[in-house]
């Protein structure tokens, strides 16, 4: 690979209220700030349904960009794949069982050190949205 700057590492991870289950997916450009468009609330879909609207018009803007997702077996199903190939989205390999690879995974644990930080904890979604 010529350069990691042109990487879009990607991740997902699990943020919950008490008694609710939320996820929130992030995408993020080596360089770049953590903007609204990069954060999208996940409940349930389709990898394509969710790729299409945010990630797809985000690497088409850029001149050069490799996607990079972890081996989690949504990310491989032939459906996903597909949708990779079609749109011609180079793929950065990645190692099976190596997170600590991935930046963004530094990232997850600050976020999540700093939420158990603040008193009181959120009670509704919007709270928790604000937070993160």
């Amino acid at each position: 690979m010529a350069d990691w700057n042109e990487v879009v590492f990607s991740d997902e991870s699990r943020i919950c209220l008490p008694h609710h289950d939320g996820r929130i997916r992030v995408w993020g450009h080596r360089g770049e700030r953590m903007l609204n468009s990069f954060v999208m609330h996940l409940h349930t879909g389709s990898a394509p349904g969710i790729m299409e609207p945010v990630v797809l018009p985000y690497l088409q803007g850029l001149v050069t960009a490799i996607f990079q997702q972890d081996n989690a077996r949504s990310h491989m199903a032939r459906i996903v794949q597909r949708f990779f190939f079609n749109h011609q989205i180079e793929l950065l390999h990645w190692p099976a069982r190596s997170p600590n690879l991935s930046p963004i995974e530094n990232m997850w644990s600050m976020v999540a050190q700093r939420l158990t930080q603040i008193t009181p904890p959120a009670a509704t979604p919007d709270q928790l949205w604000q937070r993160v």
